[in-house]
């Protein structure tokens, strides 16, 4: 929701405003209000509102003066400014200081609910404007871009270079994170369903946001970084939060921060065991190290990294020496959640896995081939491969088993599942950035991909350039 702040000396006028429109129905709520112009250029400059509707004659500051004063401070606040007839002229006046615009007394909704829509798509496609700018950064991490972005978070009220350091905080969910200490920041949207906050840092806000991490099912993990001291450091901040907000799959709920020394000791042995177990091909021993792992897991001590490391490195273990062609790795942390309800899930499976490799012998060539089957999944994938769509959606989707399916697709088609529909995707998103002017995180979501930095990575090594590099080389 986008926030507004109402500013009259009339607290009835204020209380028919808030009444007689619905502001939800154009994405915005009545943040606070005030009943004098001084009192409202502290409260704005507190909540950071979006947009201010502002009496034009007010007792003390005026309502040109406070647009004066916000225009000081660098606000983003769009200003609409209300006004009897009698004070036209004065209302073109703050027209020309920056006003967003004008609103005459007796109050029209429908004039109102115009302002609304106007100032909802500038907002929007300035805060879109915005995160292109802030990811183009992170992805090239060229000196231009730097310079750019320490300007944002200035304007935003965060120091990079100050003593206290930057945080940044991630969140996974429908919306984002609604908490005050979160007002003076940056939210970026990394991803579908996903949001970045760039902060200055604050020890009693990290705690604050555990309530946040576990209130409402909106919102299903938020992640915490370390402190960070440079603009270089932020997508490595930005990596650690996301770790951490996907704690919900690996421990349940709570907030997920940095670990200490000692459980980061715990946690490279217990991936070198597994390591040295596969070495020395003992499905026991590897069993044993996936239970050391699923108490690290729930202790909150090791995070989805390592479950995604976990999973590939096992699975090529099982696919050590056959011709099974099961689906061998998974990239993402969206392809893994997707795949599996939580990291216990995922280790069960492994050891079902682990079983059937050593309890079964397999013959290369003895997979029955279902052309019509596989036809109909194939069909399905081609007209699906922008949604969220994995092996587990494809087998609840045609009531096949998931490892069927994937070797099915291997012998059928020469190729895996992710290889297949990573190829498709890419030359829709070719034909996006060539032929468009959307930003590339919107791109990312529109080729089926809930993480930007995932398919920043994923275009670069298939197309063996950046997104925006691409973009540019085809602008004639």
């Amino acid at each position: 929701m986008y926030k507004v702040f109402l500013v009259d000396d009339e607290e009835l006028v204020i209380k028919s405003l808030i009444a007689s429109v619905d502001w939800g129905a154009h994405g915005f709520e009545v943040a606070g209000y005030a009943l004098r112009g001084s009192e409202a250029f502290d409260h704005i400059q507190a909540i950071d509102p979006h947009l201010v509707f502002t009496d034009i004659r007010m007792p003390g500051i005026s309502g040109l003066e406070l647009i004066k004063q916000l225009k000081d401070v660098s606000s983003k606040a769009f200003v609409v400014v209300l006004s009897g007839y009698a004070e036209f002229a004065l209302a073109q006046k703050a027209i020309n200081y920056g006003a967003f615009g004008y609103c005459l007394k007796p109050f029209d909704e429908i004039e109102i609910s115009g302002f609304l829509k106007k100032a909802a798509k500038l907002i929007k496609d300035k805060e879109m404007t915005k995160d292109a700018d802030i990811l183009e950064y992170l992805e090239t991490g060229s000196a231009e871009h730097s310079e750019r972005l320490k300007r944002i978070l200035l304007a935003s009220g965060i120091n990079p270079d100050s003593d206290q350091g930057m945080m940044v905080v991630v969140s996974l969910g429908k919306s984002r994170l609604n908490h005050d200490g979160l007002q003076r920041g940056i939210a970026i949207r990394i991803g579908m369903r996903k949001h970045a906050y760039l902060l200055q840092d604050n020890a009693a806000l990290r705690h604050e946001l555990e309530a946040c991490a576990t209130a409402g099912s909106e919102i299903k993990g938020v992640g915490v970084s370390g402190t960070i001291r440079r603009v270089e450091d932020i997508q490595k901040g930005i990596q650690e939060g996301e770790l951490w907000a996907y704690r919900y799959f690996t421990a349940g709920s709570g907030i997920g921060q940095p670990i200490s020394g000692n459980m980061m000791s715990s946690r490279y042995q217990t991936l070198k065991a597994v390591e040295e177990a596969m070495a020395r091909k003992d499905p026991y021993e590897i069993s044993d190290c996936m239970d050391a792992a699923s108490l690290l897991f729930a202790g909150g001590h090791m995070h989805i990294q390592d479950a995604l490391t976990l999973f590939n490195q096992i699975m090529s273990y099982i696919n050590r020496g056959e011709d099974q062609l099961w689906e061998e790795f998974i990239y993402s942390f969206d392809q893994l959640t997707e795949s599996f309800e939580s990291v216990q899930d995922m280790l069960a499976y492994l050891k079902e896995m682990l079983a059937v490799k050593h309890k079964q012998s397999r013959t290369a060539g003895t997979l029955p081939v279902r052309n019509r089957s596989f036809k109909a999944i194939l069909e399905y994938i081609n007209q699906h491969y922008r949604e969220e769509l994995s092996i587990s959606v494809l087998s609840e989707q045609f009531n096949v088993n998931a490892n069927y399916i994937s070797q099915l697709f291997r012998k059928e088609t020469g190729t895996t599942f992710t290889q297949y529909i990573t190829a498709f995707r890419m030359d829709y998103a070719c034909r996006l950035l060539s032929e468009t002017d959307l930003p590339i995180n919107e791109i990312a979501e529109q080729s089926g991909y809930g993480d930007y930095f995932y398919f920043s990575r994923m275009f670069k090594r298939t197309k063996g350039t950046t997104p925006s590099n691409y973009r540019a080389s085809t602008i004639v």
